[in-house]
């Protein structure tokens, strides 16, 4: 009962939170965005509740959930400090990977992935990294001294991925390893969103927050609900 309450809560604070982020950086807006990531974060953990057999699973998702949550306040206090956005902006992308690798890891343990689809994943994960970099002027974007971090977090974002389609695949698209795979691609998608707002010009307009901030937790709710369902 718990985890339908928690998520119908999260679900509403969030849309809140997408609707007020379109006008800027705020603490209301910090406090409501910690509220929203912090729900997401209790989904999982009820879902595991009422899920224990998922242990190993719920367990990875709990922690890279956890640093999800410091990655999104980390992002906030980067615009309501703009003088120390070098600092957060780096801890963000770096508790975002960090959780990336939890989440990789639960698929794999859950699925017993051959170490040869990881290895391909890992490959296919690190030239779209390199990619995304050497494209910047294609995509119109200047990573700047971000380059280097940005293709490595990039790498590991795609790996989840990469790996969550494979592993929703080898399943037979079992639910929890689809409502995974789903949420991993709208991760991806916020990301590409949010490249465009922080690197971009002219797109950090209020429907370019509202669409990254929608992508984005409906990715991490998708996720976080992923643990009720694996077997």
């Amino acid at each position: 009962m718990f985890y339908y309450i928690v998520l119908a809560v999260g679900v509403v604070v969030s849309m809140i939170f997408c609707y007020q982020r379109r006008l800027g950086f705020s603490v209301k807006n910090l406090l409501f965005k910690s509220v929203s990531s912090l729900c997401y974060l209790l989904t999982a953990v009820f879902a595991l509740i009422h899920n224990s057999s998922a242990y190993t699973y719920g367990s990875l998702i709990i922690m890279g959930g956890a640093l999800g949550l410091v990655g999104d306040i980390l992002l906030d206090l980067k615009g309501l400090y703009p003088s120390e956005e070098k600092v957060y902006l780096k801890g963000g992308f770096i508790f975002f990977l960090v959780g990336h690798i939890f989440y990789t890891l639960s698929l794999i343990y859950s699925v017993g992935m051959k170490w040869y689809w990881v290895l391909l994943s890992a490959v296919v994960s690190i030239i779209i990294g390199i990619a995304t970099v050497l494209m910047a002027n294609v995509m119109k974007v200047h990573y700047g001294a971000y380059r280097k971090i940005v293709a490595v977090y990039v790498a590991f974002l795609a790996m989840t991925t990469v790996i969550a389609v494979i592993s929703a695949i080898q399943s037979g698209f079992q639910k929890g390893y689809l409502l995974m795979a789903i949420g991993s691609v709208l991760f991806l998608l916020s990301d590409a969103v949010l490249s465009n707002t922080f690197f971009g010009r002219g797109k950090d307009k209020p429907h370019h927050l509202f669409i990254n901030h929608f992508l984005y937790y409906a990715g991490q709710y998708l996720i976080a609900a992923s643990v009720m369902f694996v077997k």
